[in-house]
């Protein structure tokens, strides 16, 4: 009697085991709390996840590279060739969001200043407006563009700005905008000014 119970928990071990070879389970993976599934299955980064452009954008300034120093006027139906130098000086960011101050030389005589504030996207999309802080009537300047980090960890942007004044006058430029540091070969001899970053910033 004990040798029949004894084949029979066997054939019944040996059942487990083919059924199991027959139908593997399926482990189910969920996702963590800290991502939330967006639209077009787009993952949102946990609020304290590292942001990828923040070390580009902290106390940072950027300048034209000598390459793309190229602009247009345009006034009351003329266009000209032009030469723009402009520098960025960014003393906040938060979460993709930055503002700083724009200064530029058009032709190294035409000068302004105006405050910025932009927004890039997790995509590396990039919107700024610029504002002259004055009364003056000034049509704002806005630019679009995108914001690169490459795999040394060097961080560009490529922008189209256009600006304008009482809808008579204007000018449009595409561009890099660098990062440079003290002691660069472009911070100290600015591209189309024959002057250092300080020196250029001490204009207005």
């Amino acid at each position: 009697m004990r040798y029949k119970i004894l084949i029979f928990i066997v054939l019944l071990n040996l059942l487990s085991a083919a059924y199991a070879i027959d139908n593997p389970v399926v482990p189910h993976f969920t996702l963590s709390s800290t991502a939330n599934s967006l639209p077009n299955g787009i993952l949102d980064r946990a609020p304290n996840s590292a942001d990828p452009y923040q070390y580009c954008f902290k106390n940072s300034t950027w300048i034209v590279p000598p390459q793309t120093l190229l602009a247009y006027l345009y006034n009351n139906g003329s266009i000209t060739q032009a030469s723009d130098q402009t520098v960025w000086v960014i003393s906040s960011y938060n979460q993709g969001y930055f503002s700083g101050q724009s200064y530029t030389a058009i032709n190294n005589s035409i000068l302004s200043q105006k405050y910025l504030i932009g927004s890039v996207t997790s995509e590396g999309k990039v919107y700024i407006t610029f504002y002259s802080g004055t009364s003056t009537s000034t049509d704002l300047v806005s630019g679009l563009g995108d914001l690169t980090v490459k795999s040394s960890g060097q961080c560009s942007f490529t922008m189209q700005m256009n600006s304008g004044q009482n809808g008579v006058s204007g000018l449009t430029h595409w561009s890099y905008m660098i990062p440079v540091n003290p002691g660069d070969a472009y911070y100290n001899n600015l591209p189309g000014t024959q002057m250092s970053v300080p020196q250029f910033l001490a204009q207005f």
